[in-house]
């Protein structure tokens, strides 16, 4: 066995050595018995990025529609947010109002460029639902001045580099074009680097959302729109629903489809993409209820299992757990509303449900956890609630 050799070991690091422990007890000894830092600068920045709450104001409403509006929002400065969270383009805001003694948490997409969120201002735009309780408060009750909670920005409906292809066909029904205008003023900001085309689906002309705003992002040689109108013949738009013949002079050899509008769009797309035999990776909608079929309609009785009280309540069968919850004034953590965030996770104790596909973990549906935001009662039903 060959002998270990020391090679560049001096006396001098060996004395610098045995003298170390008395070098540190003299520091120690000599330091001021000040407190120990606790924040960082990284705490800071994360605060400002994820913050729990964020009071914002409505300094501007635009009539987009007549049954569309676009609020612009600013910093609630007296209730103590001076700083709106920056955002990527595609994400939402989860709005919290109470109405009467229910309170309501709606996700709403940021329609605006992320460069905006550095002016500190946000833009949501919502539209008009006929038994819709919160747009329905928001378009009769919510003016210049008024002020609400929003949570910071979430959603994982954005593009990424990694796993989408350079090449993006986003397919827009009605309010659906709310995340494409932001992807397409990101990338007219240079936020973003990749190829947008919009197939824009609507009943009308008058029912084309932020059609000025489109037609100038078009300019951009990486921004192409195309409009679909279902109930309105015009030379200058195609005639119909989105179909095959509308995608594929836009198709490239790896394209990333992004789909966002009413359940009837998805359940059309599921159907129009299967004869390209795409990956899943290149398949991405904000809503998972494609696949789904809501054939019962009549009530069922829910009872529902906090960590305190119990309730007893009525959902009916086309209406999600979720939603009947709020209705009935209990409080239920929630965000996203689309069966994603995890935060409504509760677990069924009897009854049978209709969920559609989410990122629940399979060991979590093996032992009856669902998510009320994208469940439906198909009997009666008992439901804990997180505490």
């Amino acid at each position: 066995m060959n002998d270990l050799k020391l090679e560049g070991l001096g006396k001098k690091e060996i004395v610098k050595f045995k003298n170390l422990k008395k070098e540190r007890e003299k520091v120690i000894a000599t330091t001021p018995l000040n407190d120990i830092k606790v924040e960082y600068n990284v705490n800071e920045i994360a605060r400002f990025l994820h913050p729990k709450l964020q009071y914002v104001k409505v300094i501007d409403i635009i009539n987009e529609s007549k049954d569309v509006k676009t609020f612009l929002l600013a910093p609630n400065a007296e209730k103590g947010t001076k700083k709106l969270a920056y955002f990527k383009a595609g994400q939402y805001i989860s709005v919290r109002i109470r109405i009467g003694k229910c309170l309501y948490k709606r996700p709403y997409t940021l329609s605006c460029s992320p460069k905006l969120a550095l002016e500190n201002r946000y833009t949501i735009t919502i539209k008009r639902k006929e038994e819709g309780v919160v747009s329905n408060y928001f378009f009769d009750n919510i003016s210049i001045g008024s002020s609400f909670v929003v949570s910071a920005p979430s959603g994982n409906f954005c593009y990424e580099r990694i796993r989408d292809a350079k090449n993006v066909i986003a397919i827009a029904g009605g309010s659906g074009i709310t995340p494409f205008i932001s992807m397409a003023e990101a990338i007219n900001d240079q936020l973003l680097n990749f190829n947008l085309t919009i197939l824009y689906g609507a009943k009308t002309k008058k029912d084309l959302i932020f059609k000025e705003r489109l037609d100038k992002l078009s300019s951009n040689e990486k921004i192409k729109i195309k409009y679909i109108l279902s109930e309105e013949e015009s030379d200058l738009y195609d005639t119909g629903f989105i179909e095959k013949e509308n995608i594929d002079p836009y198709l490239k050899e790896e394209t990333s489809f992004f789909i966002c509008g009413p359940i009837e769009l998805y359940q059309h797309m599921n159907e129009v993409l299967k004869e390209y035999n795409l990956a899943k990776k290149y398949i991405r909608t904000d809503l998972f209820f494609s696949e789904i079929d809501l054939k019962r309609k009549e009530d069922f009785n829910v009872k529902v299992i906090t960590k305190d009280k119990e309730f007893n309540i009525t959902c009916n069968g086309q209406e999600t757990l979720l939603s009947a919850i709020e209705k009935n004034g209990i409080l239920a953590p929630s965000s996203c509303h689309v069966g994603v965030c995890g935060l409504c996770r509760s677990k069924i104790l009897s009854g049978k449900i209709k969920t559609f596909d989410s990122d629940m973990r399979a060991s979590d549906k093996d032992l009856n956890y669902i998510h009320p935001c994208s469940s439906f009662p198909e009997s009666d039903v008992v439901i804990k609630l997180p505490n």
